[in-house]
């Protein structure tokens, strides 16, 4: 056990270390040591740094002492211990020396936690009415910690956060004073906070579960080209001989078939890939793309499309809520969404469906066989019959029968002489 007892404790407004103070006639400190002394530890350190001879002449021999010269945050003061831990192998709880409520219980239920897990770090945290002065704990979406912020370093909103880091730790002892020697003090108080291990050892967590996958997809026959720039999450299924290139992200839910390449430069979120598929540098999102189907380079899929097979979603095409059917191509620069695309469709450069009024969206239906110009306005809603076309530049507001042609544009004037005239005005 390491119990932290170096500081000054400016906000008491004294002369006297914070953990000497007087808690109903007895030392704040002997609080947390007599907790302490119930538990069943191999060693107990007292890192003590400010006035350390008045601790020493109250706690005396019944303890080891670390010094911490210099008062440079909580981490610094635990890396003093290495020395002395230099020959031990097993965990290592930290406490904080200004704790008078801590029960052994809470501390015995971490330490059970900690070791049926066999976790790096385990922290104990709770939630406050009024966090102020408290490190903050932050979650992400999912619930799971990304890390601590200390009071000094809290943006607006994170301030509105009530849970908060008790300060009470259990940690692997090779694992933490790995995470110490990467602490920097780059922080307003300019100080090596022990809060950083944290995300420091989650980082280095997740390092290790993604290499843990990659070389398991690897021994099922996918070829991932370069594993450090690669990162795929834990429970994607991959296809055999399926090619994985560098910067790929693809994440949980995601499934690809076989003899995919998939990258570089593409990002899969619980996408739903067929055999054969080429993604080149595309980002695809709850969406399903069939066999033999090519996105891309820089299409992006917004959830609830659906590629058909042997389709070609090209440059800079988005897709929302779209069904592209069977052969059918928009090679670029469209924006396709509420829609719905028969087989065999060839959807021209620069086309778009206007599918939204400021209140509703509405759907495009382009049926087998039709052929859209370049440069296409679709105003939803609207159906284009099979094998109907469009011209060029056209916008389309109404419906067009099948076989039609529907050309939507105004007649281009030719103004003979205009250039000379215009010059001759000048003059």
């Amino acid at each position: 056990v390491i119990i932290m007892a170096a500081g000054k404790g400016k906000r008491m407004k004294s002369n006297l270390p914070k953990v000497l103070h007087n808690l109903a006639g007895k030392p704040i400190l002997n609080y947390v040591l007599d907790t302490v002394d119930q538990l069943e530890v191999k060693r107990k350190i007292l890192i003590i740094g400010y006035k350390s001879d008045k601790i020493r002449e109250l706690i005396g021999d019944k303890i080891e002492y670390v010094e911490q010269k210099e008062q440079l945050g909580t981490a610094h003061a635990v890396l003093q211990t290495e020395k002395l831990l230099s020959g031990f192998k097993g965990d290592v709880l930290i406490l904080s020396g200004d704790v008078p409520f801590l029960t052994v219980k809470t501390l015995k239920k971490l330490l059970k936690y900690h070791q049926a897990n066999n976790f790096c770090c385990t922290l104990v945290s709770t939630v406050l009415k009024n966090p102020k002065g408290y490190g903050r704990i932050v979650r992400d979406k999912k619930g799971e910690i990304k890390g601590i912020i200390e009071e000094a370093d809290l943006s607006t909103d994170k301030k509105k956060i009530t849970e908060i880091n008790s300060g009470i730790y259990c940690f692997n002892k090779e694992k933490l004073f790995q995470a110490l020697e990467k602490i920097t003090p780059d922080n307003k108080q300019g100080e090596y906070y022990l809060t950083d291990t944290v995300k420091i050892l989650l980082g280095d967590a997740s390092q290790k579960v993604y290499q843990k996958t990659l070389q398991d997809l690897m021994l099922q026959g996918v070829t991932i080209v370069d594993p450090n720039s690669t990162f795929i999450e834990r429970g994607v299924k991959i296809g055999q001989d399926t090619i994985i290139y560098p910067f790929t992200i693809i994440e949980k839910g995601t499934k690809i078939g076989s003899n995919c390449f998939i990258g570089p430069y593409s990002h899969l979120i619980d996408a739903d890939i067929g055999k054969g598929i080429r993604v080149w540098a595309s980002i695809i999102e709850s969406s399903t793309v069939k066999e033999g189907a090519n996105i891309g380079p820089y299409a992006h899929l917004r959830p609830e499309t659906v590629v058909g097979k042997g389709a070609k979603i090209g440059n800079f095409v988005e897709l929302k809520k779209t069904v592209i059917g069977e052969g059918s191509k928009a090679s670029h620069l469209t924006y396709l969404g509420d829609a719905t695309v028969g087989k065999k469709v060839n959807i021209g450069a620069g086309t778009i469906t206007c599918n939204y009024d400021g209140e509703k969206k509405h759907k495009t239906v382009i049926e087998d066989g039709v052929f859209i110009g370049s440069n296409n306005s679709l105003v939803a809603p609207v159906k284009l019959g099979k094998d109907s076309y469009t011209g060029a530049g056209s916008t389309i507001t109404e419906d067009v029968p099948a076989g039609n042609l529907a050309i939507a544009r105004s007649r281009q004037t030719n103004i003979s002489g205009w250039r000379k005239k215009k010059k001759e005005d000048k003059s």
